[in-house]
């Protein structure tokens, strides 16, 4: 009696620590259902003063505190709080940065549960974009070179080394993953082999033609100007040239711009450009569950769901600044060209993680219903010759076994809720002083939104550099 009465006792326990697993994450899955509907109404005080409140940070939890950070920080850059922004945001790449590797308790969480178990350390399009936020929320806060360790500079080369690094671990968690599938005899077909399928395959259908990660053209473009603007003509010469490739090679992956828009960047003296404008419209994708079975392995049955980044939205497809009338008569509006649809640039990079996200689930997946089954056939090996008894165990052991995989085979569909879906992007030489300005957002040649009017100093120093960052959804 000692080993049934001991099996339950495990299987109680393992219920149990499901059961609180879901709960986390059934909480913060309904944090991030209203931070969207807020996302959507373009209610970011809301968002601000949703985010702040004790209670509702608890529903983060610590295992999905990264994402509070990560939407605090882009709300603040929505409100004009840059300080804020860069205080948020750089806590959510320290974190990052120092839990790249994840822990032995998540990858044991993730392997035998799914991976909503496991502290989220952000995807690689999250990482570049925490870079690409701080960079226009320090150049709108005027710390354009600093010594100390912050500015845009700084900012600008963090993220050029950035590609490089994701890059690298991508190709070695997509090495792990098969070794892990090879020991615990995943078909070939799942893990490339077989001739052109699999894993490996779409690895390299999703590369660029460097075999790089996607990067992202308005990091490119502030960090040109931050260049720029500290006296560095090499660097700036340098990413603005590969601002123009990344534009070429990736196409209309970054949405439908043009490299004839940013002609000359490398070539500006800092003199040339005092005013810089960056436009930021609509909402980045988010995730939700695509399913996969069932689908029956050999003697048993798999059933398991993967995260997919929806399109997002964007209504504006043009952006510019205009002064005011009754003090810069003679100043004509500014369009701003469209830089980066980040919507696309996020999904191209989280499809780059689809063939490990696939091939997890389709191992751990394959890995519960065996052991169902083979508990399945112990069960019904004991009850010897009792031909009506087995029959009845079988049943129970597929219908129980599928059970327990469509509970615990749960999409992880965490994400940075508050990304921007766009950004228009201009610079300009205006004459030193005070100046009125708003930004229209465009449709079709229709203003859709008008920013409320800012007045803002410009320098006469060939060193100073103002910035204005706007946001647009609804």
């Amino acid at each position: 009696m000692a080993g049934p009465v001991f099996q339950r006792i495990r299987w109680l326990l393992a219920a149990a620590t499901l059961a609180a697993l879901s709960a986390c994450n059934e909480a913060y899955n309904a944090a991030q259902r209203d931070l969207a509907d807020m996302h959507a109404a373009g209610r970011y005080d809301t968002a601000a003063a949703y985010l702040d409140d004790a209670a509702n940070r608890d529903r983060f939890g610590e295992k999905s505190q990264l994402l509070l950070w990560l939407d605090r920080g882009s709300v603040a850059l929505a409100q004009s709080l840059p300080e804020v922004a860069i205080d948020q945001l750089e806590k959510a790449e320290e974190f990052m940065e120092s839990r790249r590797d994840p822990n032995a308790g998540d990858e044991i969480s993730q392997w035998l549960v799914n991976d909503t178990a496991r502290t989220y350390y952000g995807e690689p399009y999250e990482e570049i974009y925490v870079n690409v936020l701080k960079l226009a929320a320090r150049l709108e806060r005027g710390e354009l070179d600093s010594s100390t360790g912050g500015g845009a500079t700084v900012e600008a080369r963090r993220m050029a080394g950035k590609a490089d690094v994701l890059r690298d671990r991508y190709l070695l968690t997509l090495g792990a993953v098969k070794e892990q599938g090879g020991r615990e005899g995943l078909p070939e077909s799942a893990l490339g082999g077989g001739g052109g399928g699999g894993v490996e395959s779409v690895a390299r259908a999703r590369e660029t033609t460097a075999g790089e990660f996607v990067e992202s053209p308005l990091g490119l473009f502030l960090s040109a100007l931050a260049f720029m603007k500290s006296g560095d003509r090499e660097l700036q010469s340098v990413v603005a040239r590969r601002l123009t490739t990344a534009i070429e090679a990736q196409g209309t992956l970054v949405g439908p711009v043009r490299a004839a828009d940013f002609d000359g960047l490398g070539q500006h003296a800092p003199a040339d450009v005092n005013a810089a404008f960056v436009a930021f419209s609509g909402r980045g994708p988010t995730k939700i569950a695509r399913s996969f079975g069932p689908i029956p392995i050999y003697t048993y049955t798999i059933y398991f769901e993967v995260p997919e980044l929806t399109s997002g939205a964007a209504e504006a497809d043009a952006a510019r600044v205009v002064f005011d009338a009754a003090t810069d008569a003679a100043l004509p509006p500014i369009d701003l060209p469209l830089v980066e649809d980040m919507r696309s640039v996020a999904r191209a990079n989280h499809q780059r993680q689809m063939p490990l996200i696939y091939a997890r689930a389709f191992l751990r997946s394959s890995l519960k219903a065996a052991a169902v089954a083979v508990g399945t056939e112990a069960a019904r090996r004991g009850r010897g010759g009792k031909h009506n008894t087995q029959s009845v165990i079988e049943i129970a052991g597929i219908i129980g076994g599928l059970l327990f995989v469509s509970q615990t085979e749960k999409a992880d569909l965490r994400c940075w809720t508050f990304l921007p879906g766009q950004a228009h992007v201009g610079m300009a030489k205006l004459p030193a002083g005070e100046h009125c300005v708003r930004i229209e957002y465009l449709a079709q040649g229709r203003v859709l939104y008008t920013t409320p009017p800012r007045t803002i100093t410009v320098g006469a120093s060939p060193s100073d550099l103002t910035t204005v960052v706007e946001h647009f959804w609804r």
